[in-house]
This record gives structure tokens, sequence and C-alpha cells, in this order.
């Protein structure tokens, strides 16, 4: 009994991140607005893409994947960046272009790990219960998000890009708290509907982690020496489809 009790109290510490379908459909989306000498790229090697992708999600649970905001602690942040000078260094010096297409999939992965709430702040230990809950609620509800594109940054900075992003997650997190323990009782996604604050959380970390991805992207491929061109019509707010 008790190695089944130590069992249960160590799964929400090692919980995934989006499901990989949600996965998936973000990397998609953000592809379908890189540059368009990037997009070739990833739509002919999409499987590498995807590879790199799936990859990424091989240690979830660890360090790699959440850096909470408040305490500065976890290599989220730090692995974002590394892995772009690495894409763009792999890009300058004529490397394979199903490698860089797979290490953008990765890319993909931990931004929109950077967009996800549970990976940014942990300040109360009763969300670890809800954490896999909410994030199969995402999938379960991924088909009604509209795709938002909140456009491109024309004065991109890495670490100012970074900060943004990883603090605007944690903001979220109080609100998802509130959600799921009204009044100090838990509940489950069962519960919410479309017009709930989970819903519209979900729905708008979508859709930033999609706009993230694709700012990132342009960011990459510039700073490679590719064609960013297009940017300027990509800078207001727009529905994708």
């Amino acid at each position: 009994m008790k190695r089944v009790v130590l069992l249960l109290l160590f799964l929400p510490i090692t919980a995934r991140a989006w499901t990989h379908a949600s996965d998936q459909r973000i990397a998609k989306k953000a592809a379908a607005l890189a540059p368009a000498d990037l997009r070739l790229i990833l739509e002919r090697f999409e499987p590498e893409y995807l590879n790199g992708l799936a990859a990424a999600e091989a240690d979830e649970g660890s360090a790699n994947h959440h850096f909470f905001v408040l305490s500065r602690s976890g290599k989220l942040r730090e692995r974002i960046q590394r892995e772009t000078f690495t894409t763009v260094a792999m890009i300058r010096k004529g490397d394979p272009m199903p490698s860089v297409a797979e290490h953008l999939g990765g890319l993909a992965h931990l931004v929109a790990d950077a967009n996800n709430p549970f990976h940014t702040a942990n300040t109360d230990e009763r969300m670890a219960l809800v954490h896999d809950d909410f994030e199969q609620y995402f999938e379960r509800r991924m088909a009604r998000f509209p795709t938002f594109f909140y456009g491109l940054d024309p004065h991109f900075a890495l670490d100012e890009f970074l900060d943004r992003t990883l603090s605007r997650s944690a903001r979220f997190y109080p609100l998802m708290t509130e959600e799921y323990f009204p009044g100090g009782a838990q509940q489950s996604s069962a519960s919410f509907d479309d017009r709930s604050t989970a819903f519209g959380v979900a729905a708008v970390s979508y859709s930033h982690a999609v706009t993230d991805i694709v700012n990132l992207y342009f960011y990459i491929w510039r700073q490679a020496g590719g064609d960013v061109r297009a940017a300027p019509t990509l800078r207001s707010g727009q529905i994708v489809r």
C-alpha cells in the first residue's frame, strides 16, 4: 500500500505538458505562418519537424520543461534560448535541413510549454492534482478554439520575448486556481463550459503559443540571413483558418 501511495504522489510531478495532439496542432499552425522559405522547408520535412516535437516531449516532467517565474526555478527559459541560438548556427553553417526542421519542432514544444500556466507558476500545491485534467480538457476543447494570431513584434528581442511570455502565462495561474478550487473544494474540467474562465485561459494560451512560435521562427530566420520581407504583413492581429 505504501508503494502505491508514493506512486500516486509522484505522478503529478511528472505530468505531461500539452498532450501530443495539442502540441501537433500548435506546431502545424505555427509552421503555416513561418517565413515563406522556412515554411516550405517545414512542409517538405514535416516528418522530421514532428519527430523533433515528439523528441522534446521525451523528458517531460523534468526541469527542462518549466520555469516558475516567482522563484526563477527550472530550465525552460534557458533551454529555449539555447535551442534558438543552436538553430540559427545550424542554418548559418548549412547543416542539413531535416536536422534544422527537427530542432524547430523541438522549439515548438518548448514554447508551447512556456504558454502553459502550470509550467510557469507553482504557488498552490493543490494544482498538481489537476495538472493532467487541464491538459486533457485543453485537447478536448481545442477544436473550438479560434486561432488568433496576435501579430509579429517589429522590435523582437529574445530576452524580452522570453520574460514577457513566461510572465504572461504565469498570470493565468491564479485564474485556474479559482476555477478548479472555488470555495476551496476541488472540481474537475467536466464542469467547465465554453463560457468558463478555464476555456478562456485555454483558448488564449493556445493562440499565444502559436503567435510566439511564429515570432521566434521569424527571429531565427532573420538572424540566419533568411528572407523575412513578408514580416510587415503579419504585424497586425488576425484570425487564422
